[in-house]
């Protein structure tokens, strides 16, 4: 089966947990940490951006820019930690 980005089906969380507890190798557990790892940040830039929004809707303007600012720096910083803006590479 060919895979590419945009047409596969997701690994869930469940499926995750089992190839954790099958495969000892260090090389995929770091990946399978990196996939969980980008769950997460996603998760909570979703819900700052809701927050956002909920500011936005409400006139709390110091509310929208707080949560724009979480949505904003928890993206830069992992742009940072993934090299794409000239970070340094985790120790291994």
């Amino acid at each position: 089966m060919r895979l590419n980005p945009d047409d596969f089906p997701a690994v869930t969380d469940l499926e995750l947990r089992e190839m954790w507890r099958r495969y000892r190798d260090d090389d995929i557990r770091r990946l399978i940490l990196e996939v969980h790892r980008s769950r997460e940040v996603m998760r909570q830039a979703h819900g700052d951006a809701l927050e956002a929004q909920l500011g936005m809707w409400n006139h709390h303007e110091g509310n929208l820019k707080a949560a724009l600012q979480k949505v904003i720096d928890a993206m830069l910083a992992e742009k940072i930690r993934l090299g794409a803006m000239g970070g340094i590479r985790p120790k291994r």
